[in-house]
């Protein structure tokens, strides 16, 4: 009897279109730009490069500053990355760029906002990622650019599970503007962070330090989040709400188009948009510390397997070589 093939059915349609875009960008060679300078707004350069070594065929890092045009005769790339947005290129590199008719891409560390560099590095690339959906507006009204949200993902050499010293645990950490987010105000000043130990990371938090602790500075974020029973994330930041996730705290996050289409089931990121449904969460989950841990753990696995830079950098990747 003659065997028929096996009919292709959607699924494996579309495995098979993975399969042939994989085997594309196997032959691709990235150069990657990063700044001569790397601030706390910059993801980890090591581990961007070491995971898009998985996805391209070669992958070179050189500064802002060097010679780009001496790189592109030499390294012929098919790609160009730069990395960050708080630094603008040399002149003649600006000219570089201008000139280049290879694929040029940029992947903003634009979180807090747009400044004048960004807005000038945007007009350079045909790619623009950035880490705030509000800034989409005004990348999509740049004519001939192609923009898309695309967060940077927690640095794991950092933020990871761990014991910490006794000067760095709480019962409850909040994270978010104190100045301008009206629950978070409620929050700090009602009854139910009383005979707590809360610490708070956050524009204005200095405002509420007769009763909360304030964390002046993002040095020891990590050890903070791994010292406390319950984080309250009202931040918006997509990143932010990774970075606790990936040190397997239990978290509650206020609603935000920022978090839409994150990846982590409703039991293991609860989200709260009222000041009732936040207490009643606080007042629930602090009794139940069996489904905390479970959520919490079940948050840590599901970021590990959906967020991670060699993810992020499929992702970018796609976007440009579909």
């Amino acid at each position: 009897m003659k065997k028929t093939a096996d009919p292709l059915t959607p699924q494996k349609h579309e495995f098979h279109l993975l399969q042939k875009q994989q085997r594309v960008l196997k032959h691709l060679k990235l150069l990657l730009l990063v700044p001569l300078k790397i601030n706390d707004k910059m993801p980890n350069i090591r581990l961007i490069k070491d995971q898009f070594q998985y996805l391209v065929k070669e992958v070179l890092v050189i500064k802002y500053q060097h010679k780009l045009d001496e790189y592109i005769n030499r390294f012929q790339p098919d790609l160009i990355l730069a990395l960050g947005s708080e630094t603008l290129f040399p002149e003649e590199n600006i000219a570089a760029l201008k000139t280049s008719t290879v694929p040029k891409a940029i992947w903003m560390s634009d979180a807090t906002g747009l400044s004048i560099v960004e807005r000038k590095l945007a007009l350079l690339f045909d790619y623009i990622f950035t880490q705030s959906l509000s800034n989409l507006f005004y990348y999509e009204g740049l004519l001939g650019k192609q923009s898309s949200y695309l967060p940077y993902v927690a640095d794991t050499d950092i933020y990871f599970p761990r014991r910490v010293e006794s000067r760095f645990k709480s019962d409850v950490l909040i994270l978010g503007n104190f100045s301008k987010n009206n629950l978070l105000q409620s929050l700090a000043q009602s009854q139910w962070l009383t005979n707590l130990k809360v610490t708070a990371y956050g524009i204005g938090v200095e405002n509420f330090s007769d009763f909360i602790v304030a964390i002046t500075s993002s040095e020891h974020l990590s050890s903070y989040y791994n010292g406390t029973r319950m984080v309250i994330n009202f931040s918006g930041s997509l990143q932010q709400v990774m970075e606790v996730s990936a040190c397997g705290i239990f978290q509650m996050t206020q609603e935000h188009p920022n978090l839409q289409g994150y990846l982590i089931p409703q039991n293991g990121l609860i989200s709260f948009s009222t000041f009732n449904q936040l207490t009643d969460f606080i007042k629930h989950y602090s009794s139940h510390s069996d489904e905390k841990r479970l959520a919490a753990s079940l948050a840590l696995q599901k970021n590990k397997h959906n967020y991670s830079y060699m993810q992020q950098g499929l992702t970018l990747l796609n976007a440009i070589f579909e």
